[in-house]
């Protein structure tokens, strides 16, 4: 199976990489940047007042 999507002139590669790490893997979407699980983790910890917002927003989004 193709891991690229070609949509008129463009060609994305699925799935993202980590825009910190180039990880392919466990990346979604965080405070508007794609990251992987390791480097959300990393924020969180080296900045755990930081990304609360993300999280209320998120919840938001859900309800």
């Amino acid at each position: 199976m193709s891991t690229e999507l070609v949509n008129s002139a463009n060609i994305i590669s699925f799935p993202k990489p980590c825009a910190f790490c180039e990880s392919t893997e466990h990346v979604q979407l965080f405070a508007g940047l794609m990251l992987c699980r390791s480097c959300q983790e990393n924020i969180k910890i080296t900045n755990p007042d930081l990304f609360a917002t993300n999280d209320q927003i998120q919840q938001k989004a859900q309800d």
